[in-house]
């Protein structure tokens, strides 16, 4: 019992969960760069060299439709990220109570065992002394050692069976503790994972996406695509 009760323990402190990084799971706030504003052409005075600029490239509709498609997931597994992080907060909470109250169970159940042990022993003790003692008392002393030891004997002998029962009542608590502990580090492990994904997104997100030039109308129209896409399917 203390051997299962010290893996508990240790379990239900390695209970506590890596919380997702807040800034790791929000979404990312850059977007796209607008297309720049048409500057005024200068008038070359006579005779001077005017060097054309590049023009600057912007996304396609595909490629802007692409882009805020992913922005928008990001957001969306951001938001679902912290969601089970409150959710696990809860749970860590909850398993921290149990733990401890599996720790007080296990003190009453050790002194209690114990207790029993101890009176266990006095009996046998108080058994071999009878050995000697008997044939020196009458049969009235003795009659009243043997009646004082029997009392004694059922007393402890009707203690361990129930002692018993409540101690493997108590492991199979304890085994059903553990196994909701490695379900619960298994799913904060599994959320510590979704949240580096989510940066590794974010990050690949402003590097393709956040600083590429776009025509303002095709997000406009990019929007209004999707909000009838959404409308529709609620409608289903």
């Amino acid at each position: 019992m203390t051997a299962a009760l010290a893996c508990t323990s240790s379990l239900a402190q390695t209970a506590a969960p890596a919380k997702a990084d807040p800034k790791a799971a929000k979404p990312a706030a850059a977007k796209p760069a607008a297309k720049p504003a048409n500057k005024p052409q200068l008038v070359a005075a006579p005779g001077a060299v005017i060097s054309a600029k590049p023009k600057v490239k912007l996304m396609t509709r595909d490629e802007l439709r692409a882009c805020l498609e992913r922005q928008d997931g990001n957001a969306s597994e951001g938001k679902a990220i912290e969601a089970e992080d409150k959710v696990m907060a809860d749970e860590r909470a909850k398993v921290l109570l149990e733990r401890d109250a599996i720790k007080a169970k296990q003190g009453e159940i050790e002194e209690a065992e114990k207790a029993l042990v101890a009176a266990n022993q006095a009996v046998a003790q108080r058994f071999e002394e009878l050995k000697t003692l008997l044939p020196k008392m009458s049969k009235k002393e003795q009659a009243e050692a043997k009646a004082d030891y029997e009392k004694r004997a059922s007393e402890v002998n009707s203690k361990i069976d129930p002692h018993n029962q409540r101690k493997r009542v108590f492991l199979a608590e304890v085994k059903a503790f553990e196994e909701r502990v490695d379900s619960f580090n298994k799913r904060k492990d599994q959320l510590s994972d979704r949240a580096d994904k989510l940066g590794d997104a974010q990050e690949a997100w402003r590097n393709e996406c956040g600083n590429r030039p776009y025509d303002e109308a095709d997000e406009i129209a990019i929007r209004k695509e999707q909000s009838k896409a959404a409308e529709k399917a609620a409608g289903q």
